[in-house]
C-alpha cells in the first residue's frame, strides 16, 4: 500500500519515470521474495519426504498396504528392499543394512539383525524384514521430528520480536511523518511539489519490509540446513540461543564418553568374584543405567526376580533386597551416608561398591571410553567463541580430573547427585553477564530437569531417545560429538546473516529518511536505495541454507 501511494504521489506531481519504476522495483522485489520462499520451502519439502507413505501389514488375508495411521502396536510390517520403514519397531526376522541418514544427516549404514529396533524414516538397503511394530505412527520417531519441524517457525527468535516490536512504532510514525512533511510546509511556502516529493520518500520507507521477510527467511534456513545435518532445533529461539551460547556444561557419561561401561576389574573382601558380580548385578537387575547394564553384562549368576526388591538412590546407586538380605551397592558416598567403612581402590575407573547386611563386600571397577572425536570438537568450539567449557559428573574426583585435565575443562564438578547437576547450571545461569547463554548437552536420560533449566538444552543420540523429543531443544539425532561444533557454526552464522541484514536495514532507512526530509534524495534514488536493500537483504539470506561440512 505504501508503495502504491509512494507511486501515486510521484505521479500527481510529474515524476512519471519514478512512478512507474516504483512500481517495478515493487515487482521485483516481490518475485525475489517468492524464489526465496520456494527455496526455503524445498528444504522443508525435502524433509517431509522422510513421511512413509504405506507400511505392508501381514494379516490373516495376506500383506495388506494401509497407511501408517492404520498400523496398530504388535502388527507385524514387511520392509523390502530401498523401502522406508514406515513405525518403529523391533526386528523379528531378517538380517538387513539400513540407512539412518534421512533422520541422522551424513552416517554410515547400520547392519541390523533380528531382536534390533529400527526407527520410522530410516531406509532398508539390502534384504527383507519383517517388523514388530511397538509404537503406532502418532509415537513414531518420524511422526515426532515432523512436528517439531513444522511448529519450530512459531517459537520466534528475539531478533524477530524487536523487528516487530519496532515496526509496531515506526511504520505509523513515518507516516505520520510522510503527511505532516508532504502537507504542511507548503501551506506556508507554496512548494507543493517539493515537499509532496520529500513526503513520498517517507511513504516509500515506512515498511521494514527488507527485515520482516529476510529475517525469518534466514532462520528457516538455518533451521533447514541443521536438519540435512542430523540436528533439529526446535525453534527460531532456540536457533538463536545456540548461536549466543558461551558456557557449554557437559554430562560426562553418555556425551563426552561413550556410555558404554564395561567392568574392568573385581575386587571382593570376604566372599569370591563370582558372587561378588552376582549380588551386584541382581540388585541392579532393573536399573536402566549404563553402569548397571555392564554389571549384569559382567554376572552369570543373577537370583531369581520374585526374590529382588530394589529401591534407586539417585546419584547414589541402589537399595535392594534379596531375600532377607539388605545389599546396598553404589558409590562411595552411598556406603558412607549409611555408616559403612570401604577400601579406596588403587586402580582408575568408577567404583561400585557393595555391601551386604551393612558388612562391606568389596568393589567393583568399571570404566567408560572417551568419545572419539571429543578433543576436536572442544577445540572447535572454542575457536568459534566458546569461553567457558564445564564437566559435570557423579564419578569421584579422582576418577574425573584426568579425563578434565586431557580436555582441557574449563570447570569441573565432579561427585554430584542430579539436584547438584541442576543447583551447578542453576547457578551458572543466574551469573551469566551480557547476551551470553548457557548451554547443557545431555544424554536425554536422567537429565530432563537440568536440560529444561538450561537456555538451550541439548541431546546427543536423540534418535534413540523418546524423552529427547520432550526435554531438550537441540536434538543431535546420531552420537557424533562433530555435529555440536558444526550446530553451533551453523547457529552463529544464521544469526550473523539476521544482524548484517537488519543493520544494513536499519542504517539505509534512517539515512534515507534524513536525506529526504532535507531535500537530498529524489524519489527514484530511495526507491532504488530501498529495493537494493530488500533484493540483498533476501539474496544474503539465502547464503544459510548452503551445505555444510564437519
Amino acid at each position: 500500500l505504501a508503495c502504491t501511494l509512494a507511486s501515486i504521489a510521484a505521479y500527481a506531481i510529474g515524476q512519471y519515470f519514478a512512478a512507474v519504476l516504483i512500481m517495478l522495483l515493487f515487482r521485483l522485489c516481490h518475485i525475489i521474495e517468492s524464489y526465496a520462499v520456494r527455496r526455503g520451502r524445498k528444504q522443508l519439502s525435502e524433509l517431509l519426504s522422510i513421511r512413509p507413505d504405506s507400511a505392508s501389514v501381514e494379516t490373516a488375508e495376506g500383506v495388506l498396504s494401509v497407511t501408517p495411521d492404520y498400523v496398530n502396536v504388535g502388527d507385524i510390517i514387511l520392509v523390502e528392499p530401498g523401502e522406508r520403514i514406515p513405525l518403529d519397531g523391533v526386528i523379528v526376522e531378517g538380517i538387513s543394512t539400513i540407512d539412518c541418514s534421512p533422520l541422522a544427516g551424513k552416517t554410515e549404514p547400520v547392519a541390523v539383525t533380528t531382536g534390533y529396533r529400527v526407527l520410522s524414516g530410516c531406509i532398508n538397503i539390502t534384504s527383507p524384514l519383517r517388523i514388530r511394530a511397538d509404537r503406532n505412527y502418532a509415537d513414531s520417531t518420524v511422526s515426532k521430528i515432523l512436528r517439531l519441524a513444522e511448529n519450530a517457525p512459531e517459537n520466534k527468535s528475539r531478533q524477530e520480536k524487536l523487528i516487530a516490536a519496532f515496526g509496531k512504532y515506526f511504520t505509523p510514525g513515518v507516516l505520520f511523518l510522510a503527511v505532516l512533511i508532504g502537507l504542511v510546509p507548503p501551506i506556508f511556502n507554496g512548494q507543493w511539489l517539493e515537499y509532496i516529493q520529500r513526503g513520498a520518500v517517507f511513504l516509500l520507507i515506512s515498511c521494514p519490509s527488507s527485515m520482516v521477510l529476510s529475517v525469518p527467511l534466514a532462520y528457516f534456513g538455518g533451521l533447514g540446513s541443521a536438519v540435512e545435518n542430523g540436528v533439529l532445533i526446535k525453534g527460531f529461539d532456540y536457533l538463536e540461543s545456540l548461536a549466543n551460547a558461551d558456557t557449554f556444561v557437559f554430562e560426562k557419561t553418555g556425551t563426552i564418553t561413550e556410555g558404554k561401561f564395561a567392568v574392568t576389574d573385581v575386587v571382593p573382601e570376604g566372599l569370591g568374584e563370582r558372587e561378588l558380580l552376582g549380588i551386584a548385578a541382581t540388585a541392579e537387575m532393573y536399573s536402566q543405567h549404563p553402569i548397571a547394564r555392564a554389571l549384569r553384562q559382567a554376572s552369570s549368576a543373577i537370583v531369581d526376580a520374585k526374590d529382588v526388591r530394589a529401591e534407586d538412590i539417585p546419584g547414589r546407586g541402589v537399595r535392594a533386597y534379596i531375600g532377607s538380605k539388605e545389599v546396598l551397592v553404589g558409590n562411595a558416598a552411598l556406603l558412607e551416608e549409611n555408616g559403612i567403612g570401604y577400601k579406596v581402590p588403587n586402580r582408575s575407573g568408577s567404583a561400585v561398591h557393595v555391601a551386604v547386611d551393612r558388612r562391606y563386600c568389596g568393589h567393583i571397577l568399571v570404566s567408560d571410553r572417551v568419545r572419539r572425536g571429543a578433543f576436536d570438537a572442544l577445540e572447535n568450539m572454542r575457536v568459534q567463541g566458546v569461553t567457558k567449557t564445564v564437566m559435570l559428573t557423579g564419578d569421584v574426583l579422582s576418577v574425573a580430573r584426568p579425563l578434565g585435565s586431557k580436555l582441557n575443562f574449563d570447570m569441573l564438578k565432579a561427585e554430584l547427585r542430579p539436584e547438584d547437576k541442576l543447583a551447578a547450571v542453576d547457578y551458572l545461569i543466574t551469573n551469566k553477564g551480557g547476551i551470553g547463554t548457557v548451554a547443557f548437552v545431555g544424554d536425554g536420560v536422567s537429565d530432563a530437569p537440568v536440560l529444561q533449566r538450561a537456555d538451550v538444552g541439548i541431546v546427543m543420540g536423540a534418535m534413540n531417545c523418546q524423552e529427547a523429543f520432550e526435554n531438550a531443544d537441540v536434538l543431535i539425532m546420531d552420537e557424533n560429538i562433530g555435529k555440536l561444533p558444526l550446530a553451533v557454526k551453523m547457529a552463529r552464522f544464521t544469526h550473523f546473516i539476521v544482524k548484517e541484514n537488519t543493520g544494513l536495514a536499519l542504517i539505509a532507512k534512517f539515512a534515507l529518511l534524513a536525506g529526504s526530509a532535507l531535500g537530498f534524495v529524489p524519489i527514484a534514488a530511495a526507491a532504488v536505495v530501498d529495493s537494493g536493500v530488500v533484493i540483498f537483504s533476501l539474496i544474503n539470506s539465502l547464503r544459510t541454507m548452503k551445505s555444510w561440512k564437519e
